[in-house]
């Protein structure tokens, strides 16, 4: 008898739960498998695995991952597979079935959904602190670390689908996702009406520190997409905060022009109004000191009427500049006029009555 061959006097009881064949017989239980363990566990030495593509076999006795078979055939007696340690040793004592329990993982790319229990939080350069969000998305992850993911996640269910990821990602990173996204809003400076605008650099920035709380669990996140939002009440709060102070800030704007207004014009005012003073007083010590200052050195006499009399007339004239009446405009030459007014005539646009009324009025002024 051969060292791999069955011993004659094996009875069916040892025969029951053997298999020859070890291969993923899960993918028909539906769609969404991520992992399914062989219902078998003991495992004839002559056997062949197969691993089909897009998946790994896993190997694990008595918890203790003892191998990972990518894609392929193997006859096990054939092949290295010194790394199973159960196999070995049912090799070294004669026998020709191992214990081990197998499980078939994928390693295809699943969208796994995902929402937010609670509010994400964080202060709002806008709002400040208090800002609440909603956000939803997915993740596209594969499973990179078949041996990890087996020991974390799946563990000793029968199967585990893309629904039972979803449910223990919300349990094992959610707390710690939620701060991340918190965190780069923040360091962003991201305002909470704008946020819609700024998923992609949110997503691109959450992805790699969120990838650090799935490496534990073998899982590779190949993307990350989001969607954040405020809630509608809060919202409307905040629309009609910044409302309320555009409107205050068009009142102040308008105020303050206002203000400006009626200072220029009190300036105006008090401009006109202090050079007719400052120029009264000019005369009055003028009229006071007749021969002071340098009218004594022009002269007397004659001389002295007539700078003084200057004098006067310069001051007074700058005095009352600003009082003059308008000059009315330059009128018309009166041979214009009537040829414009003969023109109208012909044209039509005024009678001979008007016309002659015109001409009455320019001829009086000539």
């Amino acid at each position: 008898m051969g060292l791999f061959n069955r011993p004659a006097a094996e009875t069916p009881q040892q025969k029951r739960g053997f298999t020859d064949v070890i291969q993923n017989e899960g993918n028909n239980t539906g769609r969404g498998l991520i992992a399914w363990r062989d219902p078998h566990e003991d495992f004839n030495t002559n056997a062949t695995l197969v691993v089909n593509p897009g998946e790994e076999a896993v190997f694990v006795n008595r918890g203790d991952i003892e191998g990972v078979f990518p894609p392929g055939s193997y006859v096990l007696k054939n092949q290295n597979v010194a790394i199973i340690r159960s196999f070995r040793q049912a090799l070294s004592g004669g026998r020709t079935t191992f214990p081990c329990r197998v499980f078939f993982v994928s390693t295809e790319e699943f969208n796994i959904k995902w929402g937010t229990v609670e509010p994400i939080g964080y202060t709002c350069p806008v709002f400040g602190p208090g800002v609440q969000l909603h956000g939803y998305g997915e993740y596209l992850v594969r499973v990179a670390d078949s041996a990890a993911f087996i020991q974390k996640m799946v563990r000793d269910n029968q199967s585990y689908t893309d629904d039972d990821l979803s449910r223990k990602l919300v349990e094992y990173i959610y707390t710690d996702m939620a701060e991340i996204i918190s965190r780069v809003l923040e360091e962003n400076g991201i305002n909470a009406m704008e946020v819609s605008k700024k998923v992609r650099v949110l997503s691109e920035q959450c992805q790699p520190r969120i990838q650090k709380l799935l490496d534990p669990y073998g899982i590779q996140l190949l993307n990350l997409s989001m969607a954040l939002s405020m809630d509608e009440e809060q919202r409307q709060m905040y629309e009609n905060s910044i409302r309320q102070k555009r409107m205050d800030a068009q009142g102040e704007a308008q105020a303050r022009q206002i203000e400006a207004e009626s200072k220029m014009q009190e300036l105006n005012t008090m401009g006109a109004a202090y050079r007719t003073i400052k120029g009264v007083d000019i005369l009055k010590d003028i009229a006071n000191n007749p021969g002071g200052g340098e009218m004594a050195g022009m002269g007397a006499g004659m001389g002295m009427g007539m700078a003084a009399g200057n004098a006067f007339g310069s001051i007074a004239q700058n005095i009352f500049a600003g009082a003059q009446p308008a000059q009315q405009p330059a009128q018309q030459d009166p041979m214009e006029v009537l040829k414009k007014m003969k023109q109208m005539l012909d044209a039509g646009l005024i009678n001979q009555q008007q016309y002659d009324a015109k001409v009455a009025e320019v001829m009086s002024r000539i």
